[in-house]
């Protein structure tokens, strides 16, 4: 069977689910509406200028890819889920320092609940404070037509609407879609600037002999990538597990064995969105200082992307992520109890404490594979690129984040074909 046979076999399974068509649908009709709010820009400022400015300068094509293309039409959407993204990683850290959060966490749906409410109410505060910040940057680079208190105010209001509105359809995906909603609205974004950019890229460097050389080298970066992002995505270390039951008499221990599969990458992209979102807010405050401010050059040379310093940073908060993220989603306790529970043992190792301290062994040395491989990816294309005249754009992140959010979508497509005993995709 073709790959064409085998697409086209799972495309008409999923259409014989009435429930996970639907899903499909709800979630391609949210990426319409966000894709059109892209489009529809805040008065007042010279979006010409503004789209020239982007073009040229590597940390506002960054962020204008993050946006989707808002970011350089100063859309409604401009500031995208990064207020969100930011509101969360707080919000996640809050739950570390303070016990009574961490134990609302864990009071089930109703303490979940409670969290994602003062998430939202952190999200519009960053937003309105980002909001601001980008209508100073505006009105100190001279784009804007009629400066001062009314533009601010409507653009502020525009700007945290959008981020809410974002904010809610993230949440209507994850609820009424497939994926994760803000995953899903990052990805978006993402791939929407692919194309343009390398077609943009490819005009810019139109007659240079060495056009052909780098895009074979680009195109070979993108599949080695890939294929290594798939591999790290997919791969488990499978922990062996016994369980003892009882034969069909009802005499005599029968003995079962299984595995207990650990993700190499537990926290999937969601360090490397992390970490991409924090790193734009010491830029875009420097680029919002008064132009004459002492010190604010060198400043902006620490957090240019190329600066050693800010690669340093962005791998360690890669890094740092990769850890606290597993540490969230992967519980050894909780693990360690249910194994007891259901009569099951590692081979070799107590069970109860143990194996939790087994189980939090593992995790964390196969975690360290996992950062360290999204570290470098995300790192080292900017450094090499960089020097070949390259956008940050052709840097490893925004590849991570588009396999990354497409694999874990695709699995739960592929659980929903499961469940109906259709083979997965994958």
């Amino acid at each position: 069977m073709t790959l064409l046979e085998r697409f086209n076999e799972k495309v008409n399974a999923i259409g014989k689910i009435p429930e996970l068509k639907q899903k499909i649908i709800f979630t391609l009709l949210m990426f319409l509406i966000a894709r059109v709010g892209t489009h529809i820009p805040a008065p007042g400022v010279d979006i010409d200028r503004l789209s020239s400015m982007t073009a040229q300068n590597d940390l506002l094509g960054y962020i204008n890819m993050f946006s989707g293309g808002a970011f350089q039409r100063v859309s409604i959407f401009a500031l995208g889920v990064m207020p969100y993204i930011n509101a969360s990683i707080v919000v996640s850290l809050l739950a570390v320092i303070i016990p009574k959060l961490e134990e609302i966490q864990k009071e089930g749906e109703s303490g979940r609940n409670k969290v994602t409410q003062w998430t939202r109410y952190l999200t519009i505060v960053v937003a309105m404070i980002q909001g601001f910040g980008v209508c100073m940057w505006l009105q100190s680079a001279g784009l804007v037509t009629t400066p001062g208190f009314g533009f601010v105010t409507t653009t502020v209001t525009t700007l945290t609407a959008g981020t809410v509105f974002l904010m809610w359809v993230g949440e209507q995906i994850s609820l009424k879609g497939v994926g994760n909603g803000i995953s899903l609205l990052i990805f978006l974004n993402v791939i929407s600037r692919m194309p343009s950019t390398v077609v943009q890229t490819v005009q810019n460097m139109k007659g240079s002999k060495f056009l052909i050389p780098i895009l074979v080298i680009v195109a070979a970066f993108a599949l080695i990538t890939v294929a290594g992002i798939v591999i790290i995505q997919l791969g488990q270390r499978n922990i062996p597990v016994h369980y003892v039951g009882r034969g069909f008499s009802g005499k005599g221990g029968v003995a079962q064995s299984t595995y207990l599969p650990l993700k190499i990458n537990t926290a999937g992209v969601m360090p490397v969105i992390f970490a991409s979102v924090l790193m734009m807010i010491p830029s875009l405050i420097v680029n919002s200082l008064p132009a004459d401010m002492p010190g604010r050059i060198m400043l902006g040379r620490l957090f240019t992307q190329t600066h050693p310093v800010y690669l340093i940073t962005y791998a360690a908060l890669i890094m740092f992520f990769s850890f606290f993220y597993t540490a969230i989603m992967f519980d050894p306790e909780k693990v360690a109890d249910n194994l007891k529970q259901g009569g099951g043992t590692i081979p070799g190792i107590r069970p109860g404490e143990e194996t939790v301290v087994y189980l939090e062994n593992v995790v964390t040395k196969i975690t360290w594979g996992g950062a360290a491989f999204l570290a470098t990816v995300s790192v080292l294309p900017i450094a090499i690129f960089s020097s070949m005249g390259l956008p940050v754009f052709f840097g490893g992140t925004g590849i991570i984040i588009v396999v990354g959010v497409a694999l874990d979508t695709v699995q739960q497509i592929n659980a929903h074909l499961v469940m109906k005993e259709y083979k997965g995709f994958l």
